[in-house]
């Protein structure tokens, strides 16, 4: 992705997660993006184990750092990449959007550009952060080979769930598992 040949996306989406190292080197990578011309959209997706959310966390680093609050859309409400995936999709399709670059460490971005496909949304690029290092990456490879068949499962079941008439709440139909950020 080359995001000095202008806008690429309809928005650029840094997902959540636990730590506070990693969660600020996703939102640094979000916003240069974001300062290049990636998108005129920056979603803060996620809600975590805290009491602040992820998200919430995420827009007041961003506006410290001089973004205006009109440019960010926050959803503090996921506990998953599922529930990002799927919460990310309602806020921008009520804008009739629906492309997305993925910010997120680079062994996760695989199984989340697949969920957000699976939510209807296109991702036409995606951005890594660097690793804290190479045992932490190996580690988080295996625990993202076991987090995709749940995941898969999780997100065909909303699809489902999710056609017309069906009407579901996601959070009823896909519960948080440990593991999944």
């Amino acid at each position: 992705m080359d995001p000095s040949r202008g806008e690429v996306a309809d928005a650029i989406v840094v997902l959540g997660c636990r730590g506070l190292a990693r969660l600020t080197r996703r939102l640094d990578r979000g916003i240069r993006l974001f300062e290049e011309g990636a998108a005129r959209l920056l979603i803060l997706s996620g809600g975590g184990a805290g009491a602040v959310p992820e998200a919430e966390i995420m827009r007041r680093m961003a506006l410290a750092h001089g973004l205006p609050e009109r440019a960010m859309l926050i959803e503090p409400g996921s506990r998953n990449t599922v529930e990002n995936a799927w919460e990310t999709a309602r806020l921008l399709r009520s804008r009739g959007l629906c492309s997305v670059v993925l910010v997120s460490d680079r062994v996760h971005l695989p199984r989340a550009a697949l969920l957000f496909r699976l939510a209807g949304l296109r991702p036409v690029g995606w951005a890594c952060v660097p690793p804290p290092s190479a045992g932490w990456e190996a580690g988080a490879a295996i625990r993202e080979c076991a987090a995709l068949p749940r995941s898969l499962a999780r997100a065909l079941l909303l699809r489902r769930v999710a056609q017309p008439g069906a009407g579901s709440n996601p959070r009823q139909a896909a519960p948080r598992q440990e593991g999944d950020d």
